[in-house]
């Protein structure tokens, strides 16, 4: 049952999702990262920044991932996805761990990462890192070079790295894929719809193998005509 400041979200399939009334809600960009994902059934995958588990669960549900870790910084959240692997049954399937991604000891150990990562640099504003969805919204905890450092660390020779970002930070995600040795594999542009400028950037790269680069169809999420 939810908690007193909590809510249901449904999914597919009968699926269900607990989650914070007040606190930091999954968006579209979960959904799309999800779908995004190109990876084997039974690879074995690490997700960096879990928030409400929505990402390893629809992985579950949509691609038939079987063996998925999901790290989560904030204690409360950590214990939320948790509480939503359980209720979806998804324990065998799903790994639920308190801990910052630097400090998680498995060098070359993952066929896939993959991440909603925090978009928004922190550009001198102090920010409250004891604010749930200050964490989740700015690089507080976790830079975009500390997350492919660590996606590199993490990966095995040949793995697969995805990730959803701000439109705007393209360059500066390729610039840090090429410094850690990935290749982009593929790169999905996102628009709110067919009038307006770029929003979001979904990028699937290897580590330490040259691929030839695809510029996949754009996605519109509003396909409504004006």
């Amino acid at each position: 049952m939810p908690r007193i400041d909590e809510d249901i979200t449904l999914l597919d399939d009968g699926k269900t999702l607990l989650q914070k009334k007040q606190g930091f809600r999954f968006g579209v960009d979960a959904v799309i990262l999800a779908d995004f994902y190109r990876g084997k059934k039974n690879s074995k995958i690490l997700e960096v920044g879990s928030g409400t588990g929505i990402i390893p669960i629809l992985l579950c549900q949509t691609k038939g991932a079987q063996n998925i870790t999901a790290l989560e910084i904030q204690e409360e959240m950590a214990e939320l996805a948790a509480r939503n692997v359980a209720r979806n049954s998804l324990e065998d399937n799903i790994k639920i761990k308190n801990i910052d991604v630097k400090n998680l000891k498995e060098g070359n150990s993952y066929d896939c990462v993959i991440s909603n990562p925090p978009y928004m640099t922190i550009d001198g504003k102090k920010l409250n890192p004891s604010d749930g969805k200050a964490v989740a919204r700015h690089e507080i905890c976790l830079t975009l070079a500390e997350l492919v450092e660590n996606a590199k660390r993490l990966l095995k020779p040949r793995g697969q790295f995805y990730i959803v970002h701000r439109s705007y930070r393209l360059g500066e995600i390729l610039m840090e894929l090429e410094k850690n040795g990935f290749s982009p594999k593929r790169i999905k542009n996102v628009y709110s719809d067919r009038y307006s400028e770029g929003k979001l950037v979904l990028v699937e790269a290897s580590k330490g193998r040259k691929e030839i680069l695809s510029i996949e169809q754009p996605l519109y999420l509003d396909e409504r005509e004006n």
